[in-house]
Parts: C-alpha cells; structure tokens; sequence
C-alpha cells in the first residue's frame, strides 16, 4: 500500500505513530537549538532513543547509569548555557535523574528532561517497570506536561510541535530551570520499514519547518528595575558588593566587566567568591576582594569596615565567617538576581532588585565615591594575599589547600575548572588568587551535595576547552559510575584528586573530638586503591608526590579523555595548617 501526505493518517501502522512522535520531538528540538540528547538503555523510550540516534542535527550520547547521564547532562548545560534534553525508560529510571534535576533546579540549569511511560491502562494494574512518574519531580521542575498518546494527525503533531516550544522557552525563562515532559508510548515500540515510513517521514519534516524561533539563543531576559530603588543604593558611598555562585547567561567576561562597572560607579569594593567569574578577570581591578574570609576573623578590623549599604548579586558566598559578619551587619540591603527567588538565608531587611548585571551597570549613576573606604579593603586585601603567598611558595608538604592555590595560577588560559563541594571549594575560596586566566568555574552548590560530581564535570568538558575537576576522594568515590560515562567525552578531562582517605570536612567540626563514633560513621574512610579503580575501567592515573610534578602535570597538552592525577594528603595535618593559616 502506498500513501500520500494528504491521505488519512489512521492508515499508518501504530509502530510508525511512535516512530513519527519520536522524530518530531528530536527534529523540534533541533530545530529549537538543543545540541544534544543524552540517553540510557530502555525499551519504552525506544521511539525517542532512535529518533534521537537517527537525527544528524543532534549529538546523542548513551550512558548506561541514568543517575550519571543526568548530571552529565548537568555539567554541559552549565557550560553552554542552554538545554539538553534526557531521554530514559520506565520506572525506576525516572527516580534516578531525581538529585541532578534538584541540582539544576537550585541552580537555574536548563534541563528537558523526557521520561517514556506506559499507557494509563497499563498504570496501577501490577504492570512491570510502572510507576508513578506523574509530577515526580514535584516543584522543581519549571514545568511538568503529560503528553498525548501518539497521533498523526495534523492537529496532534501541532499540538506535540508546540508543546516542545514552550517547554524550550520555560528552561530558559527568567526562572531557568528544568522542564519534565512524561511520554506514554504503546507497543509496538521499534519502527517498522513499511510502505508508510515515507509518509511519516514527509509530515514530520513539514510539521518540523513550522519551527521558526531559537529560543536556546533568546537567553537573556529583558526586565526594568526599580528606579527609587537604585536612587537609595546609589545614595550610600561606603558600601559593599557581594558576589557569591554566579554562572551568568550573558557570558563570563560580559558579567565581570558590568561588575567592574558597577564598582567604579559607586566606589565601592567587590567581595568575591571563587565560584564566579570575578576572580579570573581581576587583574586591571584592584577592588576585587578574595581574602576577606581570612581578614574579617581579626576583631580589630572588623570596626573600621563596617559598610552602610550591601549590594548582593546572587547568592552569598561559601565562607560562614563572611555570613556571620553579614547577619550582624546594620545595613541597608539590596539583593539582586536575575530569578525571581529570594536569595537571603540572613532574611535580612533587603529590597529585591530583580534584573542583571548589564541593566544595572547601565542605569547606575557615577556618585562621588570615598577613596579612603575603598583603599581600607585593597590594603587589608594586599597585605593577606602576599602572606599567603609567601607562606604557600615556601610550603614543601603536601597541603589541600595549596592545590586551589596552584591551579588558580598555573591552569591554562580559558579552561574550565569543576569545583567538588565539601573542602574543595572552601580551599579555592581561601586561596584562589585573583588574576586573568579567564577560566571559567562551575560547581554544584545548588543543594551543596557531591552527588554526580565526577559526573557533572565530564558534562563541563564535553566538547569544550580543556577542563579540571579538583575533588576529594569520598566526592570522587561517590560517582565512580562516572568512570563509565567518560567512554562518552568528548574533550578532555584532568581529575585533581586529593585523597585523604576520607571526609576532610568533618575534621573542622566539633564532632571530631568524638572517636569512636568519628572515624567510622562521619570520616567513612573507603581505602580505595585508586589506580586499581582507573585501571579497571582504562582511565589514565598517576600519583603526584611533589608540587612541581603537579605543575608540570597542570601546563602539558591535555590529550583527548579523562586521566586522574592522585595526591596522598593527611587530612588532620591538613586541619593543622589551614588553623595556622587563618591565625
């Protein structure tokens, strides 16, 4: 039997409806600017996964862990700032994106997730592999849509075209984040090469054409900002600027030249966590503060920097000592982000300021400034960063947190650096130097969880320049079914592991003094023999003794995969010498 475009679609084989949905969804997609489709093996996605596989105009990836695939979906969304899509099976798959999607939330990553379904009649019958996955991720998704059993008719493929459009647009909307579309799929699920395949084929392509916007290009937000509001910040001359997390979406050295502006503007200084562009485009601004957590523990000059005004852009930095000067603070604060979200867990009396960077450089004023407030922090900001560098180029032992403070000058231009949670990126708040690698950093500190960190990162360097992870062992170990998806990588990956047998962090706390029950229930050491562990699975691994092995390691050509540099460290020494640091 032969058909037309403009004969009946009920003629066609159900197979071919699948197929036809499946094509549709990933030819959208394209055409809507996402680049990749990240799969995991499972029967009922079938029609997405081959759509996805046979579309040349998308990159489809297949990892075997969908906990895994989902971070590293994750980690390249965070790089290029724009979505890519998930596609997995069934059942207990779906539950498994379930802390990347968390993390994409809280960080306003952009994220489609596809999760296949059985038909309702097949729903709350004892059926194998069925779950509840409607609304499965709750809140913290942008969206969640329920789609149609697949139809060819022309109406019913509009309908899944347009579906897919507003799913792009909520991912990048002013509130970014992910979005859940749930697909019931019938049997049979594989295509079928009948005489209706051309068929399917040509609608599917003519629905396709329709799609006329790239939204994935559409990323920043066009908003107004509260006018009486910026009078009264701009009313302040000794104020302060505080940048926390921040992966901007108007780019890295777009964002830290606006900060710049805004700083100039008003003469105010700009307290800088690591995990924000500032510090790696700080050279030709001295008024980018990164020692502050170092400097605000000394009572005698906590009096004389007591600011008036408090500018936030986006969260609050790492350090608890910083957010304990806040929350005593008696100043006027104002909080800026891009998201409609409160972002103050000091729930101090602040005025929300909703917009960007560029917006406010824009329609800031140049206010006469006070040069002395200003020369109190860069001075304070001088004498600590040549202390710490002093005491970190005669130190010969292997401490964490020189690590943080090598990669931050020996790293090569531009790359990308993931930084693990837990010590890791405290050590690059105390001691990664400002400075112009204009290397981009990125983390998982939405739920500061270390879930999928190894993971994640592989998603940052896929397809990207050269990239770094710096992870403890319990981080690494945590996600070592990220191994698996490195066979995946395209780009290259340069694991910075410090492994101190065990959970560094815990060591800072008071429930160290309490061993037993320390060491087995909070330290958890694993002993690991890590290079057995990368030679399981072909990953490259060499042990670094000394800090110019580090280096040397840190400035050759990066070759193409995933390798691991290893760093044996004593984490209890390593407590001793970050206390004698901070005296």
């Amino acid at each position: 039997m032969s058909l037309s475009v403009t004969e009946p679609f009920d003629a066609i084989a159900r197979s071919n409806v699948n197929s036809a949905w499946g094509a549709l969804t990933m030819e959208v997609l394209a055409r809507l600017g996402v680049n990749t489709v990240v799969t995991s093996p499972g029967s009922r996605s079938t029609p997405l996964t081959i759509a996805a596989a046979r579309n040349a105009r998308v990159e489809a990836l297949s990892i075997l862990d969908e906990r895994s695939a989902a971070f590293y979906a994750l980690g390249l969304a965070k790089r290029t700032r724009r979505p890519v899509a998930l596609v997995c099976t069934s059942g207990s798959a779906a539950v498994n994106y379930w802390p990347a999607v968390l993390e994409a939330s809280m960080s306003g990553t952009p994220l489609i997730i596809m999760t296949a379904d059985r038909p309702a009649e097949l729903r709350d019958c004892s059926s194998g592999q069925t779950i509840d996955q409607l609304k499965l991720y709750g809140d913290s998704v942008r969206q969640f849509k329920e789609l149609a059993l697949p139809e060819c008719s022309p109406e019913m493929l509009a309908y899944l075209r347009q579906s897919l459009v507003h799913a792009v647009h909520l991912s990048l909307s002013a509130n970014a984040g992910p979005v859940h579309l749930n697909f019931p799929f019938r049997d049979p699920l594989p295509p079928s090469l009948d005489a209706s395949q051309p068929v399917v084929e040509a609608a599917v392509l003519e629905e396709a054409a329709t799609v006329s916007t790239r939204p994935c290009e559409a990323v920043l937000q066009a908003g107004g900002l509260d006018l009486v509001a910026l009078e009264r910040l701009s009313s302040h001359s000794r104020g302060l600027i505080i940048v926390g997390t921040e992966n901007p979406r108007c780019g890295d050295e777009a964002f830290a030249n606006a900060v710049s502006m805004i700083s100039k503007k008003l003469g105010w200084p700009v307290l800088a966590d690591v995990l924000n562009p500032l510090r790696n485009y700080a050279s030709e601004d001295r008024r980018v503060i990164t020692r502050y957590d170092t400097f605000l523990r000394e009572s005698g000059e906590q009096a004389s920097l007591q600011p008036t005004a408090i500018l936030q852009i986006g969260s609050l930095p790492t350090s608890k000592v910083l957010r304990a000067w806040l929350g005593q603070l008696n100043a006027v604060s104002f909080l800026l982000s891009a998201s409609p979200i409160n972002i103050d867990p000091l729930h101090r009396v602040a005025t929300p300021l909703y917009g960007d960077v560029l917006s406010l450089a824009e329609h800031l004023q140049h206010q006469r400034v006070d040069s002395d407030w200003a020369s109190k922090w860069t001075t304070l900001e001088a004498r600590q960063s040549q202390a710490i560098d002093e005491r970190m180029g005669n130190l010969d032992t292997l401490f964490e947190g020189k690590v943080a403070w090598l990669l931050s000058r020996h790293l090569p231009v531009g790359s990308s650096v993931f930084l693990a949670s837990s010590m890791s990126v405290r050590y690059a708040e105390y001691f990664w130097s400002a400075g112009s690698r204009a290397c981009a950093v990125f983390c998982n500190r939405g739920a500061n969880g270390i879930d999928g960190t190894l993971s994640t990162a592989l998603g940052v360097a896929h397809g990207g320049r050269p990239a770094f992870l710096l992870t403890g062992d319990l981080a690494f170990l945590h996600d070592s079914n990220g191994l698996l998806a490195s066979s995946q990588l395209r780009g290259s990956l340069t694991v910075v592991l410090i492994n101190n047998n065990g959970g560094g962090i815990f060591e800072h706390l008071p429930v160290a003094q309490m061993d037993p029950p320390f060491e087995q229930y909070f330290s958890t050491p694993q002993d690991v023999d890590t290079g057995q562990l990368c030679a399981a699975y072909r990953v490259p691994h060499q042990v670094v003794n000394d800090w110019s092995q580090l280096v040397n390691a840190l400035t050759k050509s990066s070759d193409p995969g995933l390798r691991v540099l290893e760093l044996l460290t004593d984490r209890k020494a390593d407590r001793l010498q970050l206390h004698k640091f901070h005296q």
